[in-house]
């Protein structure tokens, strides 16, 4: 087995990604406390923490001396266009796993979900052995892959685009 890629977390929901990078940028300057933030938007830590992770991942925000900061990466992304924030999604989420794989499997053909789940699990990622993980992966991919015009499904099988 190779060196493990990211793997965006399973709850983390796009849609909050851009809206806790807008608070930070917003409503705090670009710099917090990730207590204040979660604090402002009136959500438990542990809801945000997902996407304070995805957000990290794809270089939006980077934690300094404790506190969250936006990036360069971050401020361009809220910045950009649809079409814009749609490229570079694609090419951020494109290394990060669930869809580095889905990808790599799906660059020849349409797969199905199971495919991908055992794919991820014979490269050493036991989170996708986990309950309820169908549910999970179902949505990640149709958002996220979806958003950026990685993925698409069509009936119970995906399409790398």
């Amino acid at each position: 087995m190779g060196q493990r890629s990211l793997v965006m977390p399973l709850d983390s929901r796009l849609t909050d990604v851009i809206g806790l990078i807008d608070t930070i940028l917003n409503d705090f300057g670009g710099k917090a406390d990730i207590y204040a933030v979660a604090q402002h938007m009136d959500a438990d830590l542990d809801d945000i923490i997902p996407n304070l992770n995805a957000a990290i991942y794809l270089g939006f925000l980077k934690v300094i001396n404790g506190d969250v900061v936006v990036t360069e990466l971050g401020i361009k992304f809220l910045n950009s266009k649809i079409p814009e924030r749609r490229r570079m999604l694609r090419e951020l989420i494109s290394n990060i796993e669930p869809f580095k794989t889905a990808i790599e499997i799906g660059k020849d053909e349409p797969f199905p979900l199971e495919k991908l789940i055992m794919a991820l699990v014979n490269k050493g990622y036991s989170e996708f052995k986990a309950p309820g993980i169908r549910d999970l992966l179902t949505i990640l991919l149709s958002e996220w892959g979806a958003y950026a015009g990685l993925i698409k499904k069509r009936g119970n099988e995906y399409i790398v685009t």
